[in-house]
């Protein structure tokens, strides 16, 4: 859907709000931030980042994996960098290393197949 000029404002002053709870290390209050917004239109990809990213603050590595392949796939490159490697060290930490590694290669600007379309990761 197309946001309204108030709305589009509206949106990214809650992303800001939620990017600052990032940066304290208060995940909660992102999540909080980011679940009283209805369409996120063109903010879609980066607030699938900072939820990612609070979930993963949270130990929720399961939800923070979701959030974040979401949003490695909705950013172009090479603005996708930050949630490639978000999602790396959400691979690192729940013990599934081949998909750290790549995941990391392709955040460090390696021309690798999508993670669904890569036999090795699952």
């Amino acid at each position: 859907m197309k946001l309204d000029s108030a709305a589009f404002i509206r949106t990214a002053k809650r992303l800001r709000e939620a990017t600052g709870y990032l940066e304290l290390g208060m995940a909660q209050h992102v999540l909080d931030c980011l679940d009283g917004l209805d369409d996120l239109g063109p903010f879609e990809a980066a607030a699938g980042l900072l939820r990612g990213e609070a979930l993963r603050l949270q130990h929720q590595y399961e939800a923070a994996e979701e959030s974040l392949q979401a949003a490695a796939r909705g950013f172009p490159a090479p603005h996708d960098r930050p949630a490639w490697l978000a999602l790396s060290y959400v691979y690192r930490q729940s013990g599934k290393m081949t998909q750290a590694i790549d995941t990391l290669a392709r955040a460090r600007g390696a021309q690798l197949p999508l993670p669904d379309a890569n036999p090795r990761i699952q």
